[in-house]
């Protein structure tokens, strides 16, 4: 039987598209955070996506945000439907996007559309709204250079909530403090480029058309090298994809050491959402610096 909230979802979708269909809803994969269905009529499906105001109280409008702004930039991303708040619950309803093969063009493709959104450049680091990594808050204050902004708005306020919480220590807080202090002579000096910010393999699809299509992003102007460590750091996409990317945006040399101080606030990011199988890859981090 269809809830309440299914119901208003299927109203809102036909009004907005101006239909009449019938629905069949399919839970599928989508995250840990979210419920995420495939909602299936004769002449098309649909990705849903639903929550609790007690999760995003802004419902999923920094998610659409951060769609626009990749397709601003120039990327591939869902159709945008409809985006809502029914009672306590939030929805977000993207058009389908079939998953196919990754093919050698698929990743050299892939490669070429990440390097074109990095080369739209702002002035400054940051974004003129704050946004979310997972669940969690993330601030997008304005800085002049990226060190300074990934201290202040990715670093710190994840350090301070896992020592809140018991899980650093005063020791490796003062690590962090000590690598703070190194970052503006590690991290090669770029302009902010405009970056997915959460690009893992569960953050994009392989479409039909050998391209990427980009879901999920954590957004802002910020240093390209962020999502390249990023896609690294769960078992990394494939060599077609660096290679390629190489040749058409070059990375400073010293990118392998630096991408464990990139990937320090994801690790962080899951250290305070899933607890404590993260510490021992943040330790090793931070010590070496």
């Amino acid at each position: 039987m269809k809830s309440d909230l299914n119901k208003h979802i299927e109203k809102q979708i036909n009004k907005t598209l101006n239909l009449n269909a019938v629905f069949t809803w399919k839970k599928v994969g989508g995250g840990s955070i979210n419920n995420a269905y495939k909602l299936t009529s004769k002449a098309q499906s649909f990705f849903v996506k639903t929550n609790t105001i007690s999760i995003f109280k802004n419902g999923f409008k920094e998610e659409v945000h951060g769609l626009n702004f990749l397709k601003t930039n120039g990327v591939s991303i869902p159709q945008i439907i409809v985006e809502g708040t029914f009672n306590t619950e939030i929805y977000l309803v993207l058009s389908w996007v079939e998953n196919y093969y990754e093919t050698n063009k698929f990743w050299q493709n892939f490669a070429v559309q990440l390097a074109d959104l990095h080369k739209n450049k702002s002035v400054q680091f940051g974004l003129n709204h704050n946004n979310f990594m997972g669940q969690l808050f993330q601030k997008n204050t304005f800085f002049n250079d990226f060190p300074s902004f990934f201290i202040e708005n990715r670093l710190k306020p994840q350090v301070k909530i896992a020592f809140d919480n018991g899980l650093l220590q005063t020791k490796e807080v003062q690590l962090f403090e000590s690598l703070y202090k190194q970052l503006g002579t590690i991290i090669p000096a770029e302009k902010p480029s405009a970056i997915h910010g959460d690009l893992w393999s569960g953050n994009f699809i392989a479409a039909i058309n050998n391209k990427a299509v980009f879901i999920d992003p954590a957004v802002c102007y910020g240093h390209r090298e962020v999502d390249l460590a990023m896609s690294l750091l769960f078992g990394g996409f494939s060599n077609e994809f660096y290679t390629t990317y190489n040749e058409v945006v070059p990375l400073e040399k010293g990118f392998n050491t630096r991408k464990d101080i990139y990937n320090l606030y994801p690790l962080l990011i899951h250290l305070n959402l899933f607890g404590t199988s993260y510490l021992k890859s943040i330790k090793t981090i931070v010590s070496q610096f």
